[in-house]
């Protein structure tokens, strides 16, 4: 390469670089802050486009826009200044395109201590450049996704090492952020343990999941001291050769949305006049009951109660003095009452009670007890005041029931017996 401090012949020059396998060019410098390619070699011009023919001899500023020419001209001025090999990154807008270099360029210096000439080569980075640009981009999805997640995410690897979390995910678990910087997991987990009922469970649960990568996880749920309930899904994360190298963890605070849920099952099973359970939540807890009781061998016995004359009660009084009639009865009812009883309005006037652990004795006593009661109940509505009366029916579980609804069936019909007996009075079946 000896002939690059001597020759002027760019054809020569040429030549004499081609012999080298990267990119690379010459530069003659010249005064004035005037730089001219002298020439580039054939490895240059299937990278660039550019022809050696084309550009030997001219400017740089000739040959290049006058913003990409001031751009390499920098360092070309940066290498003339330290008389000393540079190194450095570079974009440029070329006949084949933007592409990206690095070079390095090399000075030469005459007997005079001038700087003639510069040597440089370049490999082109521009694969590199748009792998780094696109994990750039993919990283910068990534953290805006974490930051307006609801949840709290967390990504940790086969051993259980903290990779990446979210700010909702400190949020939801109370950890210092100092704790999670310093990836201290043996304390992040302390603290989420003095928070859950029951650790034990959340903790072998954890173990489990992380033996087991290719396991996914769907609403499990997590209580908390405090009251709160969280939502977990979990599942392995592996890259494009099947390799699982870790598992992401996403939590959810559901703690309202299960209040909303647990509202709307409740008015669910809930008659909205007289706050107490409706046909619905009877016939389910009828059913649980019968089923105890055919396992445990428990007595349970059911009375059906129906106001006295109530379509006359709204022919005078309307449907206002009606409903205070329904409303006064189930309140005068509720206090005598057990906590496992089951009270409900079945429909219209008609009531039904459902009595746990309760024989025929004691249900007929409690009957007696409620008709006493009701008759002594004054209701008042707008229209005046009115008194009002019970019929109801009794009957207990027998060994022979079937199925739920014949204890039921019979409190029925023993409740017409005493309607048709002269209302305001108890009967069995």
């Amino acid at each position: 390469m000896h002939g690059l401090l001597e020759s002027r012949d760019y054809a020569e020059l040429h030549s004499i670089l081609n012999y080298l396998g990267i990119a690379a060019f010459v530069i003659d410098v010249e005064g004035d802050d005037v730089y001219r390619l002298a020439a580039i070699n054939e490895r240059h011009e299937q990278l660039t486009g550019m022809r050696h023919a084309d550009c030997a001899g001219r400017r740089i500023d000739e040959i290049l826009s006058l913003e990409v020419a001031e751009q390499v001209k920098i360092n070309y001025r940066r290498c003339v200044h330290q008389r000393a090999p540079i190194d450095y990154d570079e974009s440029l807008e070329l006949p084949n395109g933007t592409s990206y270099w690095r070079t390095n360029l090399v000075p030469y210096i005459d007997a005079s201590g001038r700087v003639f000439r510069l040597l440089g080569t370049s490999f082109e980075i521009s694969r590199t450049v748009h792998l780094e640009q696109k994990a750039r981009y993919q990283s910068s999805l990534l953290d805006a996704y974490l930051e307006e997640s609801p949840d709290g995410i967390l990504v940790v690897d086969a051993d259980n090492h903290i990779k990446n979390w979210n700010r909702r995910f400190l949020e939801i678990w109370n950890i210092p952020a100092d704790v999670m910087d310093a990836r201290d997991g043996a304390r992040a987990l302390e603290i989420v343990r003095a928070q859950l009922r029951d650790p034990d469970e959340f903790v072998d649960r954890i173990r489990e999941l992380y033996q087991r990568l290719d396991q996914e996880e769907k609403e499990h749920r997590i209580r908390m001291r405090d009251g709160r309930i969280l939502e977990r899904y979990s599942r392995g994360l592996r890259d494009r050769e099947g390799t699982w190298w870790g598992r992401i963890w996403f939590y959810r605070d559901i703690t309202e949305q299960e209040r909303i849920t647990e509202k709307l099952v409740q008015l669910s099973r809930t008659d909205m006049l007289t706050d107490i359970a409706n046909r619905r939540a009877f016939m389910d807890t009828l059913a649980e009951e019968y089923q105890r009781a055919r396992r445990y061998g428990h007595p349970f016995t059911v009375l059906m109660i129906d106001l006295d004359h109530f379509k006359a009660v709204n022919d005078r009084y309307g449907h206002e003095g009606g409903d205070a009639a329904l409303k006064a009865f189930s309140q005068t009812i509720k206090p005598m009452l057990r906590h496992t009883d089951q009270f409900a309005r079945m429909g219209g006037e008609e009531f039904a009670l459902l009595l746990p652990e309760s024989g025929l004795d004691e249900a007929m006593q409690l009957a007696e007890r409620i008709g006493q009661a009701v008759a002594a109940i004054e209701v008042n509505c707008r229209r005046g005041s009115f008194g009002i009366t019970a019929s109801i029916g009794v009957s207990a579980l027998q060994p022979q029931d079937a199925d739920p609804e014949e204890p039921l069936g019979r409190a029925d019909r023993a409740l017409y017996t005493a309607k048709e007996a002269g209302r305001n009075r108890v009967a069995c079946n």
